[in-house]
């Protein structure tokens, strides 16, 4: 595929900034690699010299990718996501904050575990008030403003919240450790404040590229503001019809003001979708052109083929899912994996699974239990945290009685006390047991015992390879006999599990040269949930959310009711533009053939609800569709019929036979 003319335009495009609108389908990433290999050929520009940020981890390593066969020194290229980014910038200057080279990142049960001992020191009732919650409130404060002081709090948990902060800050600090929002506000803070820090990265990084533009929040826009602010040289790509994370912080204001907040701003619109049928893109336009807070786009559709749009209506949610799973089998040249389900919440993926199965329909569901957030994994790669950093209170209080080794609760409590009395963090107080008067002598044995793991594999840490550090802590704690005492298929399982850990950082080291535990960690700290995609001959079932950037043959959009798309709560706060930007993308998954569905009934709280179309059918044209919504009731009498029709003529043929 020849590039178009709008798509040459940005990929031509050398300096100063510009906003490049890029409709759906229409080869942003494409463009993205175009402009770097022309910056690096045509200009000379140095590889080392340019930055492209990204919000996934997937898409970073797709540019990487795509990069590797024709750009020389395209590692020299920094490629990553924002917060990966954050952790380069923090490593590189955080002796400037106070802190040491081997922090740790706390992933959300850390956080928790953080946020509760705060509460415990402001005696504040983890019963009466729920630790996940404050966290959600603090997350979403720290993705607002760096200035947390300052944010209104408009409710309890929000005023709690902030109560708890100054605590919770505190108890990071002293065990070395940043959560995973602090990746971005303490880049934040060493760009805003550090002059030193901000000028070496703007000498650095003389082109920026940021991809995805219109789902940055505040705070990430304030870092590019600052990285670009001595040059100007800033091109930013994305479509402000695609943000659909504000729960997450996202404001697609940011990209709607591009062009006010960066004078002398080039714009260009690509505007040819390669993705989808023109059937689809104009479904998709009729949808999200009802939104008025968007930049107008007359995006066409290469494909000028046109399949008609379906939609049905099934009498209640199993029924949606047994209409479903007819369309699937239906399809003669079908392969599975040319099929997802999407759908706004994830309780209705149940009868999509209970259907499925007894359809024999091969199905995969994104957001399944996350490889590294199983116990076994979680209890080893806590163990590679405190020999980098002995100070990770969190992670030596998971590990310190795992495999179990006599140190009880009781213990643990009196270190902690002796701890906080002699304003030492944990792990010291843990060196100095034997001054503890309250600890039994019969416990000493106990605490030497795990001691002496930890001091022995730190010093074999520091002359051997991450992987050789992995298998030598297993057999020092023999993990995998605490694993199999169990003599089941679940432990079984398990060890499985530690094994493809192992395997997991001996590719690690065979990806970066200089290996350390701390960016093993990095890594897996950094990990998304939805980019685990990759499904064989499967149908693919996921919400919205996690189908952004991806795509497929044929899409069902599941639930298309009121209430569910657009959500209950957007009707009742106003906020339906963000729901229909949800739709939209939703829509422009499909690239042959889009299926909507919705039922008639729906059961809420054990009671079967009388359901409504989503208000977004409405806003498309009817013409567009094989049969018009309008008579989904009709069709679903008939189809009703002949199942009842074609459930007696098996019956009649059954006894027929006897």
């Amino acid at each position: 595929m020849d590039f178009n003319d709008s798509q040459i335009q940005a990929i031509e495009h050398l300096n100063g900034p510009c906003l490049v609108l890029a409709g759906a389908g229409s080869g942003k990433t494409r463009v993205i690699i175009g402009r770097i290999k022309n910056l690096v050929f045509k200009h000379k520009i140095s590889p080392r010299n340019i930055l492209a940020v990204t919000f996934t981890n997937k898409a970073a390593k797709e540019m990487t990718d795509r990069l590797k066969g024709s750009v020389k020194d395209f590692n020299e290229i920094t490629c990553s996501t924002f917060h990966a980014l954050g952790v380069r910038i923090i490593r590189e200057n955080v002796s400037a904050i106070g802190y040491r080279k081997d922090f740790t990142i706390y992933d959300s049960a850390s956080q928790h575990a953080v946020i509760k001992k705060a509460m415990h020191n402001l005696n504040i009732s983890t019963e009466m008030f729920d630790p996940k919650l404050i966290h959600y409130k603090l997350s979403a404060m720290k993705n607002i403003s760096p200035d947390l002081d300052n944010i209104p709090a408009l409710d309890p948990i929000s005023t709690l919240a902030k109560r708890i902060l100054p605590e919770y800050k505190r108890i990071l600090k002293f065990n070395n450790a940043f959560d995973f929002d602090d990746l971005l506000l303490v880049m934040l803070e060493l760009l805003s404040k550090h002059p030193e820090v901000l000028h070496k990265y703007q000498r650095k990084f003389k082109y920026i590229m940021v991809d995805e533009f219109q789902d940055t929040n505040p705070i990430q826009n304030a870092i590019i503001n600052h990285l670009a602010g001595g040059h100007n040289n800033l091109f930013v790509v994305g479509d402000d019809d695609q943000s659909i994370y504000a729960f997450r912080g996202a404001d697609f204001r940011n990209i709607l003001d591009f062009e006010n907040k960066w004078k002398d701003c080039k714009t260009i619109v690509l505007d040819v979708n390669y993705r989808s049928t023109a059937t689809i893109l104009s479904a998709a336009d009729s949808i999200i052109n009802n939104n008025k807070e968007r930049k107008a786009k007359n995006v066409k559709a290469h494909h000028k083929i046109n399949v008609p749009l379906e939609y049905f209506q099934g009498i209640d949610a199993v029924h949606e899912a047994k209409l479903i799973a007819e369309r699937i089998k239906d399809d003669k040249n079908k392969n599975f994996s040319d099929y997802a389900v999407l759908m706004r919440t994830n309780f209705l993926s149940r009868n999509i699974e209970e259907v499925f199965r007894e359809s024999n329909i091969p199905y995969k569901i994104v957001g399944d239990y996350k490889f590294y957030d199983r116990k076994e994994i979680k209890d080893i790669l806590a163990y590679l945290s405190v020999l980098s950093n002995p100070s990770d209170e969190v992670s030596t209080l998971r590990i310190i009685n795992t495999p179990k080794r006599g140190i009880g609760e009781d213990t643990v409590f009196k270190i902690s006390n002796y701890a906080e009395q002699e304003h030492l963090n944990f792990y010291a107080a843990l060196r100095s047991f034997k001054k503890i008067s309250t600890i039994s002598t019969p416990k000493h044995y106990n605490l030497s015992q795990f001691l002496n793991i930890i001091i022995k594999n730190i010093e074999y840490s520091n002359n051997h390879s991450v992987s050789d550090t992995l298998i030598n802590v297993i057999d020092d704690i023999d993990y995998f006999g605490y694993l199999s005492k169990e003599n089941s298929k679940a432990s079984v399982a398990r060890v499985a599990n530690v094994e493809e850990l192992i395997n997991s950082v001996k590719r690690y080291e065979k990806e970066v040269r200089n290996s350390t535990i701390n960016g093993f960690m990095d890594k897996v700290s950094l990990l998304q949930e939805s980019e685990d995609t990759n499904h064989g001959n499967q149908v693919l079932v996921l919400t919205l959310h996690s189908s952004k950037g991806l795509e497929f043959e044929n899409v069902f959009i599941c639930g298309f009711e009121d209430g569910i798309l657009p959500h209950k709560r957007s009707i009742e706060e106003h906020n339906v533009e963000e729901e229909r930007r949800l739709c939209y993308v939703g829509v422009t998954r499909a690239k042959r053939k889009l299926y909507l569905s919705s039922a008639s009934m729906r059961m809420q709280y054990g009671k079967e609800i009388k359901s409504e179309p989503s208000r977004f059918l409405k806003e498309i044209p009817e013409d567009l569709f094989l049969y018009p919504p309008s008579q989904a009731s009709e069709k679903n009498v008939e189809n009703a019929k002949n199942s009842i029709q074609e459930m007696l003529e098996k019956i009649k043929a059954k006894y027929a036979k006897k």
